[in-house]
């Protein structure tokens, strides 16, 4: 006997997915900017600089992580998830 998956089930590992993309990119662009700025001082130059590389991509990959979350509203048909 074949079972049939959840139709929703896609689509909520894909908001648990987008939701956890912003989580950590959140989590990377407070570290960059801590590394970058207030507390420079107690960090090398190479990782100051790498600090300053990486906030652009932590911002990056947080909107990504938006978009896929907003894409798993549309699948599960809350259009007015924002």
């Amino acid at each position: 006997m074949q079972t049939t998956p959840c139709p929703t089930a896609a689509p909520r590992r894909t908001l648990k997915l987008g939701r956890g993309m912003m989580l950590v990119s959140a989590a990377g662009m407070l570290a960059t900017v801590l590394i970058a700025y207030p507390y420079a001082a107690h960090f090398s130059l190479g990782a100051q600089i790498a600090a300053h590389l990486l906030l652009p991509v932590a911002a990056a990959i947080f909107k990504l992580g938006y978009v896929v979350r907003l894409a798993a509203h549309h699948a599960l048909g809350n259009y007015a998830a924002g």
